[in-house]
C-alpha cells in the first residue's frame, strides 16, 4: 500500500511495479496522477484511519510505504503498530514530526543542535533573551513542512511581524524559537534496516536570504572534505539511533559550523524535491524508492553505488506580482543536454507570488553531469530555456 499518489510519489509507484508488486495507492485527491499507475486506487481522507485499515485488511496488504510525504506518517505508524508492518512506531514518528519533541530527543542524547524553546501563543519572546537566546532567532511551527511559517527574525519588531503567520501553521498556535546559527546547510539521505543505517548521499542545499528559508536548489554530492563527510556520517548514525528509527528512510538536515556539524531537523521519510528519488538516482545509481520498498517487505536492499556523477535541481525565480499570460508548449526543453526532469508549477493567469515557502516556487529543472561545474552550468542554461516558455507582464 502506497500512501500518496502525487507527482513526487510516481517514482515510488513505478519502482513497485518494476518489482512486480500489486500496488494499492491511497490519496485524498481523486484525480491524483498516481491513479493511472496504480493497480487499485482509493480516495481516502488523510485522517481516516478506519477506512485505511479496512482497505489494508480487505486486500491483504503485505507492506506500507510512502516516499516524500510527511502528512501520512503518523497514521502509517499507527497502522504498522496495529497490523504488524515494518515501520517506525507512533512515538518515533511523533518525535520526528513535533519539532520541540525532536529537540528534546537530541538534547537528551547529546546530539549537537541549535538551542530552542517553545513559545506559547500569548507569550512575549523577551524573557528568552536572559535564557541565552537572543536575536537573530529562527521561528518555526511545531508541526509543519516545506518551509511553511519558518522565518529568521532580527528584532522584536520582526518577531511581531511574522509570529501570526508561523502560529497559523502550528497546533494551538505555539511556535518554536531557535538560536540562528551561521553555517552551510546540507541534508543527508539514508536508509535504516535491521538496526543499521546506511548513508546514501549528502546533498548541498541552497536557500533564499532571510527572512525566508526556502530551498531553491539541491546539489549532489556535496563539496566536503573526507574528514567532514565522515563526521556527518557518524552524526547521522548517532541521530537515527537516538530516535530509534528503523525500517525506514531518513532525511536529516545538518548545518556545518565552525565547531563542526549539528542537526537541524530529522524526518523519517525520503527527502522531498525529488532529492531521494531522481537526484540521488542520477548521482549514485541507487534507487532509494526501490530500496525502501524492499525494506518494507523485510528484504535487504541493494545499496551499492552504480555510478559516481553529479546532479542538481534548481528552482526558477520569477518576479513577484507579474501575471502569467501564457505558458507555451515547453516539452522541447527535454532535448537539453543532461536534463533529467523539469516542471512548470504555475498556471495561466496566475499572479507570481513571493517565494515565502516551497509551494510558491514557480518551476524547476533537474540535471546531471560529470562535474559540479557542469551541472551548475546546465541548470542555469535549462532554467533560461524554461523561462522563455512563460509569458509574463
Amino acid at each position: 500500500m502506497i500512501f500518496g499518489g502525487g507527482e513526487n510519489q510516481l517514482t515510488l509507484i513505478r519502482a513497485a511495479k518494476k518489482l512486480n508488486l500489486h500496488t494499492i495507492v491511497i490519496d485524498p485527491d481523486p484525480d491524483a496522477p498516481g491513479r493511472k499507475l496504480a493497480d487499485r486506487f482509493f480516495t481516502i481522507p488523510p485522517d481516516n484511519y478506519e477506512a485505511t485499515r479496512k482497505v489494508a485488511l480487505e486486500h491483504s496488504v503485505d507492506a506500507i510505504v510512502t516516499s516524500q510525504m510527511e502528512n501520512p506518517l503518523i497514521l502509517m505508524a499507527r497502522l504498522a503498530e496495529d497490523l504488524g508492518y515494518r515501520f517506525p512506531g507512533p512515538a518515533q514518528i511523533l518525535n520526528c514530526r513535533n519539532k520541540y519533541l525532536m529537540k528534546q530527543v537530541m538534547v537528551k542524547h547529546r546530539i549537537p543542535c541549535a538551542r530552542g524553546t517553545v513559545l506559547k501563543d500569548e507569550e512575549s519572546p523577551a524573557r528568552y533573551e536572559t535564557d541565552g537566546l537572543s536575536y537573530p532567532l529562527v521561528i518555526k511551527p511545531l508541526e509543519s513542512h516545506s518551509s511553511r511559517g519558518v522565518f529568521i527574525v532580527n528584532s522584536y519588531e520582526d518577531f511581531l511581524k511574522y509570529k501570526g503567520i508561523t502560529g497559523s501553521y502550528s497546533p494551538k498556535r505555539d511556535i518554536l524559537l531557535e538560536e540562528c546559527i551561521p553555517g552551510k546547510e546540507y541534508s543527508v539521505e539514508s536508509l535504516s534496516f535491521r538496526g543499521k543505517t546506511e548513508i546514501i548521499q549528502i546533498t548541498e542545499k541552497f536557500v533564499t536570504p532571510a527572512p525566508y528559508t526556502v530551498e531553491i536548489g539541491h546539489l549532489q554530492p556535496a563539496l566536503l572534505s573526507e574528514t567532514l563527510k565522515n563526521r556527518i556520517h557518524e552524526l547521522v548514525r548517532e541521530t537515527t539511533a537516538a530516535f530509534k528509527l528503523d525500517h525506514c528512510a531518513t532525511h536529516i538536515e545538518v548545518k556545518v559550523t565552525d565547531s563542526g556539524p549539528l542537526v537541524i531537523e530529522v524526518a523519517a521519510r525520503l527527502g522531498g524535491d525529488f532529492i531521494s528519488s531522481l537526484l540521488t538516482l542520477a548521482s549514485t545509481g541507487i534507487d532509494m524508492d526501490e530500496a525502501l520498498i524492499m525494506i518494507s517487505l523485510g528484504e535487504a536492499p541493494d545499496l551499492s553505488p552504480k555510478k559516481k556523477c553529479f546532479s542538481y535541481i534548481k528552482y526558477l525565480d520569477l518576479q513577484p506580482g507579474l501575471t502569467v499570460r501564457k505558458i507555451m508548449n515547453w516539452s522541447r526543453i527535454f532535448r537539453e543536454p543532461g536534463l533529467v526532469h523539469a516542471g512548470i508549477l504555475i498556471r495561466q493567469n496566475q499572479i507570481i507570488p513571493e517565494m515565502t515557502d516551497s509551494s510558491k516556487r514557480p518551476g524547476f529543472v533537474l540535471v546531471r553531469g560529470d562535474s559540479r561545474e557542469e551541472v551548475i552550468a546546465r541548470a542555469d542554461s535549462c532554467l533560461k530555456v524554461l523561462k522563455e516558455y512563460i509569458v509574463l507582464n
